[in-house]
């Protein structure tokens, strides 16, 4: 998948907490707006997380929401676990299911998101957020995927700035 907005794509009118973060401060070097972000840390699986809503590329800044509930649609890969450095077992994305920033080198290229604590290393993943929708029609379509490989588009309540 290239790095793009989803066709379709929607977001839930807020609420928005703005921060500027700068490229070389993010997992992912290169933002692209709509995209969710990660910010680097020393320490695993503590990371903030949020939603990218604009670049600033004359500074290399990236402007991110990172207000907690706000809801986005993202591609989420379903693996549950990885063996070694593969991806190991999969599962349907239920409502309400956890959802973690996965950096994880089998990751398809533009998909940052997945259901797996750990990554394809076995460290732990920051946590994004967990399923939840904003229409009833969205609802009804959970859970998606299955025992098999696959990315889904899943509408995503991210947990930002308001992580435990």
């Amino acid at each position: 998948m290239t790095e793009e907005i989803l066709e379709g794509y929607e977001h839930s009118s807020g609420p928005v907490f703005t921060v500027c973060v700068p490229y070389a401060s993010l997992t992912d070097a290169t933002p692209t707006e709509g995209n969710p972000f990660e910010v680097a840390t020393l320490l695993p699986g503590t990371a903030v997380c949020g939603t990218i809503m604009t670049i600033d590329a004359t500074d290399s800044v990236a402007i991110g929401n990172v207000h907690p509930c706000f809801i986005g649609n993202w591609e989420v890969r379903n693996v549950l676990t990885y063996s070694g450095a593969a991806e190991n077992t999969w599962g349907a994305i239920a409502y309400g299911a956890l959802v973690y920033y996965d950096n994880s080198a089998t990751m398809p290229a533009g998909v940052y998101l997945s259901t797996s604590p750990l990554d394809n290393l076995g460290v732990a993943n920051t946590l994004f957020g967990a399923i939840f929708t904003i229409t009833s029609e969205a609802a009804a379509l959970y859970p998606l995927g299955g025992v098999t490989a696959s990315t889904q588009n899943c509408q995503v309540m991210q947990a930002g700035a308001g992580l435990p």
